[in-house]
C-alpha cells in the first residue's frame, strides 16, 4: 500500500432515514460501510477474523434489539398522547413505562424491557379502546332516547331495551340494542373526533326508522362507520409512530437545527394532524443526514481507537489527520476521514532521503488490516476497493506540522458498539 490510499466508506443502512435514532452514540447494526485501501488480510490474521466475526455477529443482533426499543419508545410516546386526549386517560397514561435508552445495556436486558413495555402497552391499548367504547356507547343510547322522545340513561343494551319497550313508537328492540352495543365496544383506542361524531350520527338515524327492520340496516352503517374508524385509526397510528422516530432522533442528535420540522412532527404524533408527504419527505431528509453523520463519528472513533492500540500517535486536523509512530523518523501516515463517509490513508515522507518507503508502507498496511478487523467487531463492515501495492512509487514529501502529536486514546473493547 504505497502512494495514495483510497478507503472509500459507502454507507447503506437499513431504512436509514426511517431506521433513525441510534443516535451517534449507540449502534449501526445493519450499516454496512466499505472501507476501500487495503490489502487481503494475511494468514496471520485469522484468529483475529475469526474472533471479530463472532463480535460483528453480537454487535449486529445487539442492533436489531436497540432497533425495537426505538420502535417501542415512539410508540410509547403516541400512545402517552392518546391517553392525554381520552377521557380518564390519566390513569393508563401511569401504566405505561418510561422509554429507554439502549445504550449501555445488554441484549438480555433489552429483551426483557421489551417484553415488558409490548404486555404493558397492551393493556393500556385495551384500556383506551374500552374508555372510547364505553363512552360512545352511553353517548349513542342517550341520544336514542333522547330522539324517540324518552328519559333516563341506560349503561347497557338490556338498560336500553327497557327504556325502549315504554315507547311505542321504538324501532329497536333487546336484539338490536345488543347487535349496536357489539358493534360499538369495536371503536378503536386511536379513533379521530371526527370519526365519533361519523359513528354516533350513523346512530342517531337508528331512532328515525320506521320500523326494526330498517333499524337493523342502520346498525349495519353504524358497523361500517366503525370500520372505517378502525382502518383510518390504524393508518393514523402508523404515521405517528414513524412521525415519533423521527422526531426523538432529530431532538437527540440535532437539537434545535430543526425546529419547525420537530413541531411539525409533534402534531402528527399528538394526533392533531396528518402526516402529509412533504413533511414526511423532509423528515426522513434530516434524519438520513442524521444518521449519515452518526455512522461517519462512529467509524472514526472505532478507527482511530483501533490505530491507537498498535502505537499510533495523531496531529489533529479537521478533515485531515496525521499519524506518527515511535521508531518512525522520516515517515508518517496521512488519513483522511470525508464529510461524504471516504476515508483515505498514504504513507507520506517527513524528511528529505532515507530508502524504507516500502517497509514502512508494509507496516501500515498490516497495522490497517488490524484495525480493519477491530472495526469488523465493532459493527462495521469493511471492503477493499483501491490500494497501490507496497513500493509502486515513492512516497511523497509532506511538510512537517510542527505540532507534537499526541496518543490515540485505545479502543473501547466491548461486547456492542454503543
Amino acid at each position: 500500500m504505497s502512494g495514495e490510499v483510497f478507503v472509500i466508506a459507502a454507507l447503506a443502512g437499513a431504512g436509514a432515514a426511517v431506521a433513525v435514532g441510534f443516535a451517534s452514540r449507540t449502534a449501526i447494526a445493519g450499516t454496512t460501510l466499505a472501507l476501500e485501501g487495503v490489502s487481503a488480510l494475511g494468514e496471520h490474521m485469522n484468529g483475529v477474523v475469526a474472533r471479530a466475526e463472532e463480535a460483528h455477529k453480537q454487535a449486529c443482533a445487539w442492533g436489531a434489539v436497540a432497533s425495537g426499543v426505538l420502535d417501542r419508545n415512539a410508540r410509547l410516546a403516541v400512545l402517552a398522547q392518546a391517553c392525554a386526549r381520552a377521557p380518564g386517560g390519566e390513569r393508563l397514561a401511569a401504566e405505561l413505562p418510561e422509554p429507554l435508552a439502549p445504550s449501555g445495556r445488554t441484549a438480555e436486558e433489552l429483551l426483557r424491557w421489551c417484553a415488558e413495555a409490548d404486555d404493558r402497552m397492551e393493556r393500556v391499548d385495551a384500556g383506551l379502546a374500552g374508555l372510547n367504547a364505553a363512552a360512545m356507547t352511553r353517548t349513542v343510547f342517550d341520544d336514542l332516547i333522547q330522539a324517540l322522545g324518552g328519559t333516563g340513561q341506560a349503561g347497557s343494551a338490556a338498560e336500553l331495551a327497557a327504556l325502549l319497550a315504554d315507547l311505542p313508537e321504538a324501532p329497536a328492540d333487546l336484539e338490536i340494542a345488543e347487535t349496536l352495543e357489539r358493534v360499538l365496544t369495536r371503536i378503536p383506542a386511536h379513533v379521530s373526533a371526527d370519526d365519533l361524531r361519523a359513528i354516533r350520527d350513523a346512530a342517531r338515524r337508528i331512532g328515525e326508522a320506521a320500523g326494526p327492520a330498517e333499524a337493523r340496516t342502520r346498525v349495519v352503517d353504524v358497523r361500517h362507520r366503525v370500520q372505517l374508524a378502525g382502518l383510518a385509526a390504524a393508518g393514523r397510528r402508523t404515521d405517528a409512530v414513524e412521525a415519533a422516530r423521527l422526531l426523538h432522533a432529530l431532538q437527540l442528535d440535532a437539537p434545535g437545527e430543526h425546529v419547525a420540522l420537530e413541531a411539525g412532527l409533534a402534531e402528527v404524533v399528538a394526533g392533531r394532524a396528518s402526516f402529509p408527504p412533504s413533511l414526511r419527505a423532509e423528515a426522513r431528509a434530516a434524519c438520513a443526514a442524521v444518521v449519515a453523520a452518526a455512522d461517519r463519528a462512529h467509524v472514526r472513533e472505532s478507527l482511530l481507537g483501533a490505530l491507537g492500540d498498535l502505537g499510533y500517535q495523531v496531529e489533529e486536523g479537521f478533515e485531515t489527520l496525521r499519524l506518527a509512530k515511535e521508531g518512525w523518523d522520516q515517515h508518517a501516515v496521512q488519513l483522511v476521514v470525508t464529510g461524504e463517509g471516504q476515508v483515505r490513508s498514504a504513507v507520506v515522507r517527513t524528511a528529505e532521503g532515507g530508502d524504507a518507503d516500502a517497509a514502512r508502507e508494509r507496516e501500515w498496511c498490516d497495522a490497517f488490516d488490524q484495525a480493519r478487523a477491530r472495526l469488523r467487531a465493532d459493527g462495521v463492515d469493511t471492503e477493499v476497493e483501491h490500494l497501490l501495492p507496497p513500493g509502486t512509487r515513492p512516497a511523497p514529501l509532506a511538510r512537517p506540522r510542527g505540532a507534537r502529536p499526541r496518543r490515540l486514546p485505545q479502543a473501547r473493547h466491548r461486547e456492542r458498539p454503543d
